[in-house]
């Protein structure tokens, strides 16, 4: 089943925006999965981005130190933003949402 990376980072962005973060990490999953096993050079990348959503929806259910261990997964892989890559600006986009989302929580 093809999932297009496009759409999926769409999606994402919107559910990020609406703090909908538990959509967000299945919205991603969903696409993650399709690439998981191949040798996608943006699946970290995906899997960094399903673990960053899944920071806030645990704050918001009150579990900080869980959120900032998800988070470190999150920066662990970012460094694969780079400009280039495939949907660069919505990557971009969806970093930073969830970095100005990390300020403003302070994890």
């Amino acid at each position: 089943m093809y999932i297009d990376l496009k759409e999926t980072l769409t999606i994402f962005i919107d559910d990020l925006k609406n703090e909908q973060f538990s959509k967000a990490h299945e919205d991603m999953e969903k696409y993650w999965k399709s690439i998981k096993k191949s040798d996608n050079p943006l699946k970290n990348l995906c899997k960094g981005y399903i673990n960053g959503a899944t920071a806030f929806e645990l704050l918001k259910r009150g579990n900080k130190e869980g959120a900032k261990r998800v988070w470190k997964t999150y920066e662990k892989y970012i460094y694969i933003l780079k400009e280039g890559i495939e949907e660069y600006e919505l990557f971009s986009r969806a970093n930073d949402i969830l970095s100005e989302l990390s300020k403003s929580r302070l994890l």
